[in-house]
């Protein structure tokens, strides 16, 4: 995409960012891309997903098939380029200039771009959006990246007009003042959640999106599809290279491989299925079309500090010291490797260093005699009823048996989890995951375990709250340049109380249809179907 504004502009924003996204760490991982023609216009991508979006409003979507179809049919002030981390304007005309100790970000938005339905995008537009974040009602699970926001909880007091520390400066300028310096918060206005909708229109959005993205919503009908078509209003006309995308509800990974293989489908809504790994990596056919990467996520147990008898640390210890991490990997064929702490490798905040507590069945059985359950005890655990949740359902059932913890497994659809899970009261274990919003460790604070995102129907499943730990955090995003060493003492905090129970980091696998051109994955989105095209648009 193109930078529209002027060159000695440019080139002044450019100068003041060149320093903060070097801070960052921002860098563009390895892709895959198919050789193949150049781009081709026309014909309907076909895709599948096991499970149903919960939504389609931005602000407050947060599971995978919601996530996918936010880079489908909504913008924000930046994107990441195609196969990387590095980001790029894309509402904004520009990035950002930077002033005020680092606290005040002032943006120019690109102008003529519309809406789906029409109207024009402003800076009005993005203030209420931004606005709406804060505002309790709405329910927005990244609340907890907004806080830094001045004026953000205030306004969850009186959410009338904008937040404080959002300014519409012109038609196309908007003003956004910080609390403090924040290192990633230039990555909080790429993520799905600071997608751009017209002013007022947040009601409708869970069920009838309008945004400015490449595509817009003709339908959708729910366990059977969601149809697409290419947004005629959208500003870069060279893009989106298909005419629609279709999208198939209900289908099971394994189906959906079969489907592609036969040409049916052109990509695969969610991941390979580890069983089927080993035969796709044998087939000489589709061996080609599949892809690697390493992935920016960690898998882990989740413990409800509000529910007994997660409420007592020693239980939540016992349970650490009770888990086999190598063994894990041979469920899922190896795809990964042994977690050593929270936050996985390509993030900043990462460490070599193990911080997590060594299988120790022992100790894991005298710490949960101490804490007064000598014979162990039953609770339940909630995860996918998609692979790889389902192998390492039983793993770990045979694991926390060998203590004296009795399981009983819930898998269940992936909507429905969520649900669950940001419930309080509902699950005391889950078995789940995390793919970075950005490659910085301050997301996966903010999101899954801090204070501000102890909330109901937000991502922090143990429900717990630490000050402390939540202190390193912000000390990191003010000071970039020690920010790596503030994320480890966060984690070492975070991992001294065992509400969540590191396992694996994982590695990505990814195929795609032999009638897909321009094919790379995205280390945070995995698909940008609109810079993908069809070799025969007409098939």
């Amino acid at each position: 995409m193109k930078f529209l504004n002027s060159r000695g502009h440019r080139l002044a924003v450019l100068a003041s960012t060149a320093c903060l996204l070097g801070a960052l760490g921002v860098s563009v991982a390895p892709s895959a891309s198919l050789a193949s023609p150049g781009p081709q216009h026309g014909g309907t991508l076909q895709t599948a997903f096991q499970s149903d979006p919960t939504t389609f409003d931005p602000q407050v979507c947060y599971d995978a098939t919601c996530w996918d179809n936010m880079e489908l049919i909504f913008n924000r002030m930046y994107d990441y380029v195609t196969g990387g981390t590095t980001l790029q304007p894309q509402a904004a005309s520009a990035f950002p200039v930077v002033s005020g100790g680092g606290k005040v970000y002032t943006f120019a938005i690109r102008k003529g771009m519309e809406f789906s339905n029409g109207n024009p995008v402003t800076a009005a537009d993005f203030a209420y959006t931004y606005s709406r974040i804060c505002n309790p009602a709405t329910k927005s699970p990244v609340v907890g990246f907004w806080t830094v926001v001045s004026g953000c909880t205030a306004y969850a007091k009186h959410p009338t007009g904008y937040v404080s520390g959002i300014k519409v400066m012109s038609t196309y300028s908007l003003r956004i003042t910080l609390t403090q310096s924040n290192s990633a918060f230039i990555y909080v206005l790429a993520m799905p959640h600071a997608s751009v909708i017209p002013t007022g229109t947040g009601a409708e959005q869970a069920q009838h999106p309008v945004g400015s993205g490449p595509y817009e919503l003709v339908s959708y009908t729910p366990g059977q599809s969601i149809v697409l078509t290419k947004n005629p209003h959208y500003w870069n006309k060279s893009l989106p290279y298909t005419n629609g995308v279709n999208e198939k509800l209900g289908v099971s990974p394994q189906v959906q491989l079969l489907e592609l293989e036969k040409g049916q489908l052109d990509l695969m809504g969610d991941t390979l299925p580890n069983s089927s790994y080993l035969g796709v990596a044998n087939n000489p056919t589709l061996k080609k079309q599949l892809v690697q990467s390493a992935g920016l996520d960690t898998y882990f147990l989740t413990l409800n500090t509000k529910m007994k008898p997660f409420n007592n640390p020693l239980v939540r210890e016992a349970v650490s010291y009770a888990i086999n991490r190598s063994a894990l990997l041979k469920y899922v064929n190896g795809l990964g490797q042994v977690a050593t702490g929270f936050i996985p490798p390509g993030v900043k905040g990462y460490t070599a260093a193990n911080l997590v507590n060594p299988l120790n069945v022992a100790k894991a059985k005298a710490l949960l005699a101490k804490a007064g359950f000598p014979n162990g005890f039953t609770t339940s655990m909630y995860s996918w009823n998609t692979q790889p949740w389902t192998n390492l359902d039983t793993a770990l059932q045979q694991q926390l048996a060998a203590v004296n913890i009795k399981v009983n497994v819930h898998a269940i659809q992936q909507s429905t989890f969520f649900q669950l899970a940001a419930t309080p009261n509902k699950t005391p274990m889950t078995l789940t995951f995390w793919i970075a919003d950005f490659p910085d460790a301050s997301d996966f604070f903010n999101a899954l375990v801090s204070c501000a995102s102890d909330i109901p129907g937000g991502q922090n499943y143990p429900f717990y709250c630490n000050h402390a730990m939540d202190a390193q955090v912000n000390q990191g995003l003010a000071n970039p340049s020690s920010a790596a060493a503030h994320y480890v003492a966060a984690q070492k905090l975070l991992l001294k109380d065992n509400p969540v129970v590191p396992l694996y980091f994982g590695r990505r696998t990814h195929i795609y249809g032999a009638n897909v051109g321009g094919y790379q994955t995205n280390p945070i989105w995995a698909y940008m179907i609109d810079r993908y095209w069809l070799l025969n648009p007409s098939k």
